[in-house]
């Protein structure tokens, strides 16, 4: 009698349960991504920029990157270099393909740290790895959680410029900026400032 009474109490409590764990799966990125998108421009507002403006503003601040290199621990120099171009590569393929905009903006970028010519091709293969296996990059941006803030902020910012190179934002890419992020330890303070810092030097 006992048995028969309690099986339909257990039975609702496993589906009460199964139900729930979604809904607060669901709850907990909706958050991350809201923390994130206040301190980033709208996509709205990326959108209904000019292509031009856009390019402008991305150009000057990939030129102020390139001036801040210098400025890195030296230290830090080669595991930032690694984290930047998986952030970066990663950032291209958050929305499922690979546009040829950010292909070029990843090959300029890298060929003028490097001091040479990065073809687009190796550029595009690496791109199309990571689209395989988007969780191996991340786990790879994590080697780098102990740098400095400043190179934390350097790859995030080399991040966020991939993500309008195509003169979008998607909401896809605001979530890996977070993804990036988590992965280099940046708590949500930190971050909140970093994005804010990134966002006031591109100007939107």
């Amino acid at each position: 009698m006992f048995v028969v009474e309690v099986w339909p109490v257990v039975i609702g409590f496993i589906v009460i349960v199964a139900i729930l764990i979604p809904c607060v799966s669901v709850l907990r990125v909706y958050s991350r991504y809201r923390k994130v998108a206040k301190a980033l421009p709208t996509p709205r507002s990326v959108d209904q920029a000019k292509s031009v403006t856009l390019d402008e503003k991305r150009d000057r601040l990939a030129s102020g990157l390139l001036d801040d290199w210098q400025k890195l621990p030296q230290h830090e120099i080669e595991l930032t270099r690694h984290a930047l171009w998986m952030a970066m590569l990663l950032e291209a393929v958050s929305d499922g393909s690979i546009d040829r905009r950010e292909m070029n903006f990843v090959a300029d970028l890298f060929g003028k740290l490097a001091g040479n010519i990065v073809g687009v091709r190796p550029v595009m293969e690496a791109a199309e790895q990571i689209l395989g296996d988007q969780r191996s990059a991340l786990s790879e941006i994590s080697k780098a959680s102990g740098i400095s803030d400043l190179s934390k902020e350097y790859i995030l910012a080399g991040a966020f410029l991939v993500s309008v190179s195509d003169h979008t934002l998607a909401e896809s890419e605001t979530d890996c900026l977070g993804d990036i992020a988590d992965a280099l330890a940046v708590s949500q303070r930190q971050r909140k400032a970093i994005f804010q810092s990134i966002t006031k030097r591109f100007g939107i």
